[in-house]
This record gives structure tokens, sequence and C-alpha cells, in this order.
């Protein structure tokens, strides 16, 4: 039976950060590496990156972390989330989280990978009435991700299709938390 892959959203620019905030260190590790402890209850693990984005690459070798290069990284995250659901087609199912979600429990990612391989098509943690991440779509929605291209990421097919959602109701207030400048890591 095909698992579930954690993909690692880490194709941006960190534009509002000033470098790159993959590497900025949390805790005397980079925050893709505390991102990808999140997405450890995940079977496989793939990081989409750009192809430019050397020092990035670097880490995710030393830490064992399988990454594809987007060469449409500027087209956004919907582009990014195509060429890893291209890399990784056989999967049952995808529990995105952008690369700058550092603080999410491996708790809270277990059990939206448990609700993919229980049957659910698109599911997310929800905290304080609040959709957050990881996301995780089934197989069923691989024609849509694959066709994604746009900075929204996968937000259109939540739209599209309401009434497939699961929500899982957590106590993790991390799945809304991202960094996107220098303050937010403190």
């Amino acid at each position: 039976m095909p698992d579930v892959t954690g993909v690692l959203l880490a194709a941006g620019q960190s534009e509002r950060f000033g470098s790159n905030k993959l590497l900025a260190e949390i805790d005397h590790r980079a925050m893709i590496l505390h991102a990808a402890t999140a997405l450890s209850p995940c079977e496989h693990l793939l990081a989409v990156v750009r192809p430019d984005d050397l020092p990035l690459q670097k880490l995710l070798t030393d830490a064992s972390i399988g990454f594809v290069c987007n060469e449409n990284a500027g087209r956004g995250m919907g582009s990014s989330i195509a060429c890893a659901v291209a890399a990784s087609r056989d999967s049952l199912g995808w529990c995105l989280l952008p690369g700058d979600m550092p603080y999410i429990q491996p708790s809270t990612t277990q059990r939206v990978a448990t609700a993919l391989r229980d049957g659910a098509t698109i599911v997310a943690p929800v905290y304080d009435g609040r959709r957050g991440h990881p996301v995780g779509f089934s197989e069923s929605f691989a024609d849509e991700l694959l066709a994604l291209d746009s900075i929204t990421g996968a937000r259109d097919i939540l739209k599209r299709h309401p009434d497939q959602f699961v929500a899982i109701n957590c106590d993790d207030k991390a799945v809304l938390v991202d960094i996107d400048t220098v303050e937010d890591l403190h």
C-alpha cells in the first residue's frame, strides 16, 4: 500500500526575512529541520527547493532529506506543490507544510496522516476555528494538485471542495504560526 508523503515547501525567496530564513537557526537547528521534524509521522519526506539554493540543498542532503528542484519556483507555491506531487505520484496522499512553520507538533501531523490513511480526502488541523497546516490531500486530488501553478497554493482546491474537508480540532497553535520576518523568530 502506498504511503503518505510529507512535503516541505521550501522554494520561496524569503524576501521579507532578508536572507534565507529556512537556514535561520532556532535552538541551534535550521528552521527547515524543525519543519521536517513536524512531518516525521509521514513515511516519506520530500522538500521542494529552488535550483539555485545550493546551501539549502546541502543542508537537506546532510540531513538525509530528499528534495526536488522546482524549475518554476517563481510561479509560486502551487507550482512547488505540483512539482512534489509529480515526484511522488505513487503516494497515498500528501501532507503539505511550508518550510517556515517550524513549531508544529509531530502529533498534529500524525493525526492528519492517519486521517488520510483512514480515507479522508482533504484534511487539516484547526486551531481556535482557523484552518492551519499541514494540509493533507489524498491521491484522489493528484490531478488537481498536479495542475496547480499559482501563488495561492492549494487554497482553490479547498474552496472548490468544502464538502470533502475534514477538520481536526487541535490544541497546537503552531499550526497557524509561520516565520516571515526576523522579528517573528522572537
